[in-house]
């Protein structure tokens, strides 16, 4: 029975949640949202000093990359910024971004997801770019959640321990290491724990990554005294993919992407800042032995004729230039669900 791999990109979450932001859009949109907040008033402060000769700049990721770029340098960026402000304020940033994430994401729902569940073949891989947990709310209530490298445990709520830390119960409901579809999130995910004392990553059934901004959320091992963090690799020219957790989770995608004969890309536009992804899909070629059986690019249902062209301008030749032929389709997720 043929391997299809199943690739998840910003445009699947966007045909469910229409009010979710692309990655372009979403320090601009977290900062509208949450434009009182304490951290939303940090970072335009900042930005004020950085565009201090221009009226109303473009906010876009440009603000992630010089945060990184300053945080890389190790020093500090300026007179009126030493480096742990500028740290602080990259957590200000991470802080409104899953915000957005959990306001725009909180009538959403994985029916798109589960259809597609129930009409393939178990003999498939999902890889996801996407931070979104939808995905995996279809997997866990049909098949379990198994996200390639192990999770430590599944968590759920809170109680205060003897010293009176806030940590999580065990919540078994969830089949964590279970199920044969492996979900592949390169990117991280909203629900996953990190705690970089034990170096392992928990996983809730929400967005825990929302508790762990609290950061008064112990980590699930009683006799550990570290915090949990979240698990998420921003949108930056500076991605850092060091952590192990996620270094595993590469390896299980490019593992897949090899052992493949079909791939079908959803919602995934192969941008050239994404170069390690572009390198990841490249490298499973170099070892892959023949050619893929078919490739399948999904994008979104044109509203014009000019928006059409670009698509197959833009997208469809970016593939066509990586696999040679595609079967380009411009019909959104559902649609494609439904012809299946």
């Amino acid at each position: 029975m043929d391997k299809t791999v199943y690739f998840f990109g910003a445009g699947a979450t966007k045909a469910i949640a229409p009010l979710a932001p692309l990655n372009k859009d979403l320090v601009k949109k977290a900062l509208e949202d949450f434009d009182l907040t304490p951290e939303a008033l940090r970072l335009e402060g900042f930005l004020k000093e950085v565009f201090k000769k221009r009226d109303n700049p473009v906010i876009d990721n440009q603000v992630w990359n010089l945060l990184d770029y300053i945080i890389q340098q190790g020093k500090s960026a300026c007179k009126s910024y030493n480096l742990e402000e500028i740290m602080e304020l990259r957590a200000c940033l991470l802080n409104l971004v899953i915000q957005e994430f959990q306001k725009s994401l909180a009538s959403a729902n994985s029916a798109i997801y589960k259809a597609l569940i129930q009409k393939i073949s178990q003999n498939a891989t999902f890889i996801s770019t996407n931070y979104d947990i939808l995905i995996d709310a279809a997997l866990v209530g049909l098949i379990g959640l198994n996200y390639g490298a192990k999770v430590r445990a599944g968590v759920a709520g809170e109680y205060e321990d003897s010293r009176n830390f806030k940590r999580p119960h065990s919540n078994p409901i969830l089949n964590i290491n279970t199920g044969q579809i492996q979900i592949l999130k390169i990117h991280g995910s909203l629900n996953w724990l990190y705690c970089s004392k034990c170096d392992e990553v928990d996983a809730t059934g929400d967005k825990g990554a929302v508790k762990a901004l609290s950061g008064t959320y112990y980590c699930h091992n009683e006799h550990c005294t570290c915090k949990y963090e979240p698990l998420l690799i921003t949108p930056t020219m500076f991605k850092s993919y060091e952590n192990r957790f996620i270094k595993e989770v590469w390896g299980y995608a490019e593992k897949e992407l090899i052992a493949a004969d079909n791939l079908v890309f959803i919602g995934y536009a192969l941008k050239d800042e994404d170069y390690q992804i572009r390198c990841l899909l490249m490298k499973a070629l170099l070892n892959k032995e023949g050619r893929y059986k078919k490739v399948t690019v999904i994008e979104k249902e044109p509203d014009s004729q000019k928006e059409k062209k670009q698509l197959e301008e833009n997208v469809k030749k970016k593939y066509e230039d990586l696999y040679g032929e595609v079967n380009f389709q411009a019909i959104g997720f559902k649609k494609y669900v439904d012809s299946l």
